[in-house]
């Protein structure tokens, strides 16, 4: 003990230390670990041993999606004491991200070839792959290939008719209790895209899970205009005699317009016991219905149209398309704003919302704020939450796991901020839904 060397005790204690940790051998290959299938929205585990210590690599990641388009990232790391990169535990020291995040990977990618403006999309498939790769001074030394599953492969579904344009998911492995049911409506865009893969997603968590298109589809109107809201009444209908749902336990899961919309069927439905409403609008606005854009609602009940927010043109928005400022001076048009404001008081469960703070297609922050006011004064008896992300836009309606760069560019925040609100947003609505339907 007196000659200055270590006791014969810390040689095993040394090699404990280095299986935990996952350090290799010496003289061992350079290896990534990560899982072979995950599902979209679930950690991938990915360190990388077998390392020399001290010493600088090259992690690339290649994704190549669902539509078979390429993206790429970089992140340059030094091998801990043990030979061990963990992305988890360790910022890298270059490349498209700089800050702990086992997801940066992924989220940072962009693509190096994007399509042109004539690319039309093909049937998506059913996952994305990501091809990691570890590099040294140009040289790569080896690879591993991850399917990231956006339907998760335990979820079947089953098509929804009679005037609906609706598919229905369900966990293939569940118990004999009925599920609690959830119905997922979209944005802007139309049809049931986002909400087939958020249903399709929900359902592996299990529930039954409804993506429904309320426009934009076949059988629907084709704009965003007087659309009736009596099919999505229907689908809860539907929803509720299914064999597999629990009745007493239904909620809505909306984004952008389709929060709108589902904050105005809940209102209307005392069998909803929860909502989530992402990047929310707190009234009934105008609708869209080009090239003329006449004064519409959005919505309609029994061929009515339901009171709406008329968009506030004014010259300086035809000069300069400002979005935003439209929307700003819209709801400065506080009587208006009141009359069509949507019931929220009138829900009979609870309330869920997610806004990015640097929306740039409405302000979802101000209108989330304008529904927990009006809750508040009216005493709400239910559970309230809304998580406004500080540097995420209007692109926060997804799991994490997914390149954020083209989000931030086209709907505000930037990309790491919109990582991390889909990465917490993502958790909360997972949390609230346990909760809330149990």
């Amino acid at each position: 003990m007196g000659d200055g060397r270590p006791s014969a005790w810390f040689a095993p204690l040394g090699l404990l230390l280095a299986t935990l940790l996952g350090c290799a051998a010496e003289g061992a290959a350079p290896r990534i670990e990560t899982a072979a299938e995950v599902v979209l929205g679930e950690p991938l585990g990915l360190r990388i041993t077998g390392l020399a210590a001290g010493e600088r690599y090259t992690v690339v990641s290649e994704r190549t999606d669902q539509y078979d388009r390429m993206w790429r990232s970089r992140a340059v790391f030094r091998a801990n004491s043990v030979g061990l990169i963990d992305p988890a535990c360790q910022a890298p020291e270059d490349g498209n991200y700089d800050a702990v995040d086992e997801l940066g990977l992924l989220w940072s990618a962009r693509m190096p070839e994007p399509p042109g403006d004539d690319w039309q999309p093909p049937e998506p498939r059913d996952f994305s792959e990501i091809r990691f790769s570890l590099r040294r001074d140009g040289v790569e030394l080896t690879d591993r290939v991850v399917r990231q599953w956006v339907r998760p492969p335990g979820v079947t579904s089953e098509t929804w008719g009679e005037g609906l344009v609706a598919e229905l998911f369900l966990p293939t492995a569940r118990q004999d209790e009925p599920l609690p049911g959830l119905v997922f409506l979209g944005g802007s865009g139309g049809g049931k895209g986002w909400a087939s893969r958020m249903a399709g997603l929900v359902a592996g968590q299990g529930f039954a899970a409804v993506a429904m298109a309320y426009f934009n589809a076949e059988g629907l109107p084709e704009h965003l205009a007087q659309v009736p809201i009596e099919p999505i009444l229907s689908a809860f209908d539907q929803l509720a005699s299914h064999p597999s749902v629990d009745a007493e336990r239904l909620g809505v899961v909306g984004y952008s317009k389709g929060a709108e919309l589902a904050l105005v069927v809940a209102s209307r439905r005392p069998d909803v016991r929860s909502v989530v409403a992402i990047a929310p609008g707190s009234a009934v606005f105008q609708g869209f219905k080009p090239p003329r854009f006449p004064t519409l609602s959005s919505w309609s009940l029994g061929g009515e149209d339901l009171a709406f927010v008329a968009n506030a043109y004014d010259e300086k928005f035809f000069e300069t398309y400002d979005g935003m400022y439209l929307w700003y001076r819209t709801l400065a048009q506080h009587e208006a704003v009141v009359a069509a404001a949507i019931p929220v008081e009138d829900i009979a469960g609870d309330i869920l919302l997610l806004s990015g703070v640097e929306d740039r297609i409405w302000p979802s922050t101000y209108m989330s704020e304008q529904i927990v006011a009006r809750l508040y004064l009216a005493e709400f008896g239910h559970v309230v939450q809304h998580f406004a992300f500080p540097v995420a836009g209007h692109g926060i309606a997804a799991p994490p796991g997914e390149p954020t760069t083209s989000v931030a560019d086209r709907l505000g925040g930037t990309a790491a901020g919109n990582a991390r609100a889909r990465e917490q947003g993502w958790r909360a609505i997972r949390e609230f839904l346990s909760a809330s339907l149990g």
